[in-house]
């Protein structure tokens, strides 16, 4: 018998027991006067006596309660029932109001065997079996076990109040088969294994940015010549692939290895104007034109079910340039502006929590360019650059499906040395890109 039934029982004998001392405590029970009773949360039932009466209302409610002292049972699910008496006195100024807090009720679940196997609740990663959890709501929760790669157990669990929960998986989530009798001379080739549940080969998306470009030169000594810029609400969109190799050729090893590709392409070419001192702008013959490419290997390792880490290295290149109608005075033009064209080699890392659908990330890498475009063409002593970039993002996986979305940093950093017969002359510059992103892709 659980505690709630033994308080009821007691009560309810109380109350008999008043019950039986005469008459006139009868005549007297029959007196009522309205009591509004609340509860936190609301929705939880109400019970006069005993349960087997019926019940009195569901809360937030106003009912004739007997006026003296009543057994009174508050009850809602997955919270702890609340017994005691309701006392009504004969007098009263303004009608009784009556709060009762339902605290959640709470049971353990303990889950045995399967060691080293990642425990998920509720689809979020709980550590690894074996392992005791106290203080679990009570009700139904879904309980999967996984360890290499299979399910071990995928089951919903009913967590009582106040009890322990016991389950146990089994070592393997299929029967170890008898063993094959050796053939002599004939040599047994193996098969290749299928790949693990929910390890992906093949990845596909659709990825739109939006970019904010700031050109700044440092120590200009030729303003007029070679102008800061400000781009807004470019906009670059393409594709996005990522291949599994080790899984796709069923090799058993390294399944965090993929080789990752994405393009993507500028859709809004805008027209670059010139704004003087006096606020005056004046039209060019340019247009912007954005371009970027990305090939790299990446490995990627789970920790504990709980998160991940990711090292990658590949070559990038990210044009950030102009066109012109391809007259002269369209060239002349294009020589002011910070014509850009980074190819470089990235060198960069990732880390993720796990938590259930929603995985939020931070990214951190170095670029390492290997040549900046028309830009490093203008100095003739020498030039230097170097780019560091990061973004903070979040990924829904649904079922297949993946929802990312994101925000990064971009920030390559120029060193200029000039000889006085230079056109151009200034010390540096940086080139502060700005993104938002969005992709939506399918994961085989």
């Amino acid at each position: 018998m659980r505690r709630p039934q033994v308080l009821a029982a007691c009560l309810v004998a109380s109350a008999a027991g008043s019950a039986a001392a005469g008459g006139q405590g009868n005549a007297q029970a029959t007196r009522t006067s309205k009591v509004t009773i609340e509860t936190d949360p609301p929705g939880a039932k109400v019970y006069f006596n005993v349960k087997e009466d019926g019940e009195v209302c569901t809360t937030p409610c106003t009912v004739d309660a007997p006026i003296g002292e009543t057994p009174i049972i508050v009850e809602a699910e997955n919270r702890r029932a609340i017994i005691e008496n309701l006392v009504v006195p004969r007098k009263m100024a303004r009608p009784l109001r009556m709060s009762y807090k339902l605290k959640p009720a709470f049971g353990s679940l303990v889950i045995e065997g399967s060691d080293g196997a990642t425990i998920k609740i509720d689809e979020r990663a709980q550590g690894t079996a074996p392992r005791r959890f106290d203080e679990i709501l009570a009700g139904a929760h879904h309980v999967v076990l996984e360890k290499d790669g299979k399910k071990l157990y995928d089951e919903f669990v009913e967590v009582e109040v106040d009890t322990d929960t016991s389950i146990a998986a089994p070592r393997s989530a299929e029967p170890t088969p008898p063993p094959a009798p050796a053939i002599p001379a004939v040599e047994a080739v193996r098969e290749p294994q299928d790949r693990a549940p929910g390890a992906p080969a093949v990845a596909v998306a659709v990825a739109t940015d939006i970019g904010f470009r700031q050109f700044t030169y440092n120590n200009n000594l030729t303003p007029g010549r070679q102008r800061n810029d400000q781009e807004g609400g470019e906009v670059l969109t393409g594709a996005v692939v990522e291949l599994w190799p080790t899984t796709l050729l069923h090799l058993g090893a390294l399944p965090g290895l993929s080789l990752y590709g994405r393009f993507q392409i500028g859709v809004n070419p805008q027209h670059v104007t010139v704004k003087a001192m006096n606020g005056t702008v004046t039209p060019t013959p340019l247009t912007t034109s954005w371009r970027s490419l990305e090939l790299s290997l990446h490995q990627r390792w789970m920790l504990s079910g709980v998160g991940t880490i990711e090292v990658g290295a590949g070559y990038t290149s990210d044009r950030y340039q102009f066109t012109t109608d391809g007259t002269p005075d369209g060239e002349a033009q294009r020589a002011t502006v910070p014509d850009a064209a980074y190819k470089a080699v990235r060198i960069g890392g990732r880390a993720s929590l796990l938590l259930g659908r929603f995985e939020p990330y931070l990214t951190a890498e170095n670029r390492l360019v290997l040549s900046g475009g028309q830009l490093e063409d203008r100095y003739s002593v020498s030039t230097s650059v170097n780019g560091v970039a990061g973004a903070l993002g979040a990924v829904v996986h649904l079922g297949r499906f993946e929802v990312r979305a994101e925000a990064g940093l971009l920030l390559y950093s120029w060193t200029f040395r000039y000889d006085n017969s230079d056109d151009d002359k200034a010390d540096g510059g940086s080139d502060l890109i700005e993104r938002i992103g969005l992709s939506v892709g399918y994961v085989y």
